[in-house]
C-alpha cells in the first residue's frame, strides 16, 4: 500500500542517534520511555503546556518512547495512537488540513503512533506499508524528487514516509541483517548523516542523507544498548535525534 498527499526478538536492544547538545543552542529537551498507551496523552499534554513538541517517537515491547523539544520549528502538531499500522484515513484527513508526518513508530502488536506537524518544510508526502523493505518504491520516489523522512516497523511490516522539499541533496539506504557499522562510518566520512532508522527482528535499515545546507561542527554517535540510554545521554550532554528499538540476535 502506498499513499500520497495532494501537492501543497531474542534480546531487545535499541539504536539511538545523538548529537552534541551545544549544536542545538541548548533548546529544552524532554524524553520519556517505557510509556504505556494510557499514559501517553498526559506526557504530551504536559510537554505542550511547557512549549515542547514531539520530535521523535519509537516503540519497544508495545511501550512508547518520545522526545519532546522546544526547537523543532513546528508551530502546530497532532498525533494519533491507533490499533492500525499507519491509519490511512486519519493521515489523509490531516494532510487535507496541511499537516505533514514528522515522526512515526510501530509496535509489535501492530499498533502505531503517528505524529503530524505544521511548520515543516515539506511540500508533498507519500508513504508505503509493506511486508518487506520497499527498496524499489524508495528508488522510484527518489527519481520523483522525494526523500525518506520517517520510518518505522510493526512486527515484520515496514512503514516508510517520503517527502518533497526535505532539504537533502542526496540520500542512501544501509540495509543489513546486522548493525551496518562499516557502511555507516564510510558514509559519515563522505558527508552523510543518519536521518532515519528502523528495524525488524532480522533487518536493520538506516537512511543517511546529505543536507543541502552544510551543518556546523556536527558529529553523530550511535548507541546500541539493551535499554533506553538515559544515563549516557545525560552524562555526555547529547541530543537524541533518532531512535528505533529492535531485536538483536546474539
Amino acid at each position: 500500500m502506498a499513499l500520497c498527499c495532494p501537492v501543497m526478538q531474542h534480546n531487545y536492544g535499541s539504536i539511538v542517534v545523538t548529537l552534541p547538545i551545544d549544536i542545538l543552542n541548548c533548546f529544552v529537551i524532554r524524553y520519556h520511555y517505557n510509556v504505556a498507551d494510557a499514559r501517553l496523552a498526559q506526557h504530551v499534554d504536559r510537554g505542550n503546556e511547557d512549549g515542547l513538541l514531539i520530535s521523535c517517537v519509537a516503540s519497544c515491547s508495545n511501550l512508547w518512547a518520545l522526545i519532546m523539544d522546544a526547537g523543532t520549528g513546528f508551530n502546530s502538531q497532532v498525533y494519533e495512537l491507533s490499533p492500525f499500522f499507519l491509519h490511512k484515513e486519519w493521515i489523509m484527513e490531516q494532510w487535507e488540513k496541511n499537516f505533514y508526518i514528522s515522526s512515526i513508530a510501530g509496535a509489535n502488536n501492530g499498533s502505531s503512533l503517528v505524529v503530524m506537524s505544521k511548520g515543516t518544510q515539506y511540500t508533498q508526502q507519500s508513504y508505503k506499508v509493506s511486508d518487506s523493505f520497499p527498496f524499489k518504491w524508495i528508488n522510484k520516489k527518489w527519481r520523483e524528487g522525494f526523500h525518506v523522512t520517517s520510518m518505522a516497523t510493526a512486527g515484520s511490516r515496514w512503514g516508510v514516509v517520503m517527502s518533497r522539499n526535505a532539504g537533502f541533496s542526496d540520500q542512501v539506504v544501509e540495509l543489513d541483517f546486522l548493525y551496518p557499522s562499516e557502511g555507516i562510518h564510510r558514509r559519515w566520512d563522505s558527508g552523510y548523516r543518519i536521518t532515519s532508522t528502523a528495524a525488524t527482528w532480522d533487518q536493520t535499515a538506516l537512511i543517511l542523507s546529505v543536507p543541502k545546507r552544510k551543518p556546523g561542527d556536527e558529529t553523530q554517535e550511535t548507541l546500541r544498548t539493551s535499554q533506553f540510554p538515559s544515563t549516557h545521554v545525560k552524562v555526555n550532554d547529547l541530543i537524541l535525534s533518532s531512535a528505533c528499538y529492535f531485536v538483536i540476535v546474539i
